[in-house]
């Protein structure tokens, strides 16, 4: 492998509780009589993105509400909750990024998610923006996951040939996409992906572990 995609901010770090919480604070702010708990929380997160998540909310509760607002309204408040606690990158993370820096491979997180929320997460785990080659956002791309145009976008960018990169996900919709761009891909589930089932030909890791992939990458260079 030549090129490492981390393929959402929670492959980086545990923040399941903080976005459920902050989810729960936006709707109490907005006057919704609404609370997530962590077991229904864990179904919608089948669904990739808290847009379409609350818009499947509001259609089974019968209520009309100014998704794009409230989904806004969340994301400013898991910003802020952020800076209030001591967060540590996920194990494994920080050694496979320094054992791809260090075989001369390139790093990308490539997201569907907000570009303030990459900023917000990578400065709360201590992380430099400029640790990576490439950061790809929802701004950047029309469709998010499990739709592979954010992967597309990324092996474009970075001028990479699918059989040369390793995807890292932490949900199904995630793996999918990086499926359908032809990439490999490993999942380290989070917290509330742990039941889920993921796609075919996804290895699942509790630990990232990237030694296997650069060890056969430096086998096939040989």
């Amino acid at each position: 492998m030549q090129t490492l995609f981390f393929g959402s901010i929670g492959t980086l770090a545990e923040t399941s509780q903080l976005q459920l919480e902050a989810f729960n604070v936006a709707f109490a702010q907005a006057g919704l009589d609404w609370h997530w708990t962590e077991d229904a929380y864990q179904q919608m997160l089948a669904t990739a993105g808290g847009v379409q998540r609350i818009a499947d909310f509001a259609k089974s509760k019968g209520v009309s509400v100014d998704v794009e607002a409230l989904h806004r309204s969340k994301s400013k408040i898991y910003q802020d909750l952020l800076q209030t606690r001591d967060l540590e990158p996920r194990a494994g993370v920080l050694e496979a990024m320094n054992m791809v820096k260090n075989h001369g491979g390139e790093l990308g997180l490539v997201t569907s998610t907000s570009l303030a929320n990459v900023t917000a997460l990578l400065d709360a785990v201590g992380i430099a923006h400029h640790a990576f080659d490439l950061i790809v956002h929802r701004g950047l791309v029309e469709q998010p996951k499990p739709a592979p145009d954010a992967y597309l976008f990324a092996l474009e960018a970075l001028k990479a040939t699918p059989s040369n990169v390793v995807a890292v996900e932490d949900n199904p919709d995630g793996a999918l996409a990086a499926i359908q761009s032809g990439v490999r891909c490993l999942a380290t589930p989070g917290e509330f992906h742990a039941h889920n089932v993921f796609p075919d030909g996804v290895e699942l890791q509790s630990r990232l572990d990237l030694a296997p992939y650069l060890a056969s990458a430096d086998q096939a260079a040989a």
